[in-house]
């Protein structure tokens, strides 16, 4: 059944495929009504004298006509289960054109489409090892029954020999229709399974690979969170010691000791920033494994190092800068300098020897870093997009309030741009009246 016919069905309320076999069982009813009446009629005419027939011949008493008319019927009936029993459909459905043929003149050779229709069912929704067996069977079951019941007794065949022949030609032609419509339905069914199993396997990869992005995504946070305590213990640390030395500042040198409390004040708000940049992250994770904490992450002052090592490591990098740098904050460093490493290792991964180049862009509002590197001569064996590395990078912008775009350009070329807000400047007026 095609789909916009599914859809006229749904339209009118028939959404079950028990309310569509029903609708199909009518129509073939009504069809095969039509067909046999209309046979009867030009067998009636001139064109009958051909079959033993002709004007005023009686095809069929009234009494048979209305039993053959109403195992029409019941026969297109049997269709309605032809999805929840296809053998025993195909079954009654034989039943009844034996039935049919037996009271028809033999002459009149009327093979009600029901029967093709249920032998196509069973190629289609029978298991896999009956799809054509039974069809096969069915047909052979049909010219038998018919033959014993003296349904071939034709008047112009005589002898054994002309009666065999013509048996035999019944019984290939049952075949080849019967199981010609079980192979049909055989392939339906064969396509129909194969496309389920596709979309089966489509629907696992998407949900793996969304699992795999979503650990990604923790596995990120939780080393975030790690960096988070360096930096953080790294500003206390220092916040102690200047609250050390301001006590010991605060009778023999004042001025010293208010400028150690304004450096112990910028300190601790530049950290309480931080810490709710990624109080998400924090949040219910705990370092269950107790594991050894990495050490202090690396700056914006560790950039020439890094671009030193990817230097050595045969990848021409070029270096730009635009605008007046000013002092990122210490997630924001981490943030630019992971995203340029894990840029500078796509480029060695994905095009071994081309140019790199990295551009950092300042501004009053924000710092953008460009990572771009021409195209590799050959197609990499995955899209970039789909790496982890990228979901890290992603996140860490999303993290600082700024955004990562990751995509290849009009002209082949691989860019990454990590655009970063830049902290809102403090008041030092505002600090030194708060501090004095």
């Amino acid at each position: 059944m095609t789909e916009a016919l599914r859809r006229a069905l749904d339209r009118v309320g028939v959404r079950t495929d028990t309310g569509r076999d029903a609708v199909l069982a009518g129509v073939v009813a009504v069809a095969t009504v039509a067909l046999f009446l209309g046979i009867e009629r030009v067998l009636a005419t001139d064109v009958g004298a051909t079959f033993g027939a002709g004007p005023g011949a009686v095809i069929v008493t009234p009494g048979a006509r209305a039993t053959v008319l109403a195992l029409v019927v019941l026969q297109a009936a049997t269709l309605t289960f032809r999805r929840r029993a296809p053998l025993a459909c195909l079954g009654l459905a034989v039943a009844a054109q034996v039935a049919i043929t037996v009271l028809l003149p033999p002459y009149v050779g009327f093979q009600a489409p029901a029967t093709l229709v249920a032998a196509y069912s069973a190629g289609a929704y029978a298991p896999r090892r009956t799809r054509l067996a039974a069809p096969a069977a069915a047909a052979v079951a049909q010219v038998v029954l018919v033959f014993a019941l003296g349904g071939f007794a034709v008047p112009a065949v005589t002898g054994p020999a002309q009666h065999a022949l013509q048996v035999g030609g019944a019984l290939l032609s049952a075949l080849l229709t019967f199981v010609g419509a079980a192979l049909v339905g055989s392939y339906v069914a064969t396509r129909r399974e194969l496309v389920a199993e596709l979309r089966d396997r489509v629907r696992r990869a998407e949900r793996e690979r969304e699992a795999l992005a979503a650990q990604a995504v923790l596995e990120e946070r939780a080393r975030m969170a790690r960096e988070l305590h360096d930096v953080a213990a790294h500003h206390l640390s220092g916040i102690v010691v200047q609250a050390s030395a301001a006590e010991r500042l605060v009778d023999a040198d004042p001025e010293r000791a208010k400028e150690s409390v304004r450096w112990i004040r910028a300190q601790g708000r530049e950290t309480l920033d931080d810490l709710r940049l990624v109080v998400g992250i924090l949040r219910g994770r705990d370092d269950e494994d107790g594991a050894e904490r990495e050490a202090p992450q690396p700056t914006l002052a560790e950039v020439p190092a890094l671009l030193d090592t990817a230097r050595s490591a045969g990848t021409v990098v070029t270096v730009e800068t635009d605008g007046s740098p000013w002092e990122p904050t210490p997630s924001t460093q981490i943030a630019v300098y992971r995203v340029l490493q894990e840029a500078l290792a796509n480029a060695r991964r994905h095009a071994p020897g081309r140019p790199v180049a990295v551009r950092f862009a300042w501004s009053a509002a924000d710092l953008v870093l460009t990572v771009r590197n021409p195209a590799a001569g050959t197609v990499p064996a995955a899209d970039p997009q789909t790496g982890h590395g990228l979901v890290g990078m992603r996140e860490r912008a999303v993290v600082l309030g700024g955004s990562l775009d990751a995509r290849r350009a009009p002209d082949g070329a691989w860019l990454v741009r990590l655009t970063v807000p830049r902290a809102p400047a403090r008041d030092s007026r505002t600090a030194d009246q708060e501090v004095s």
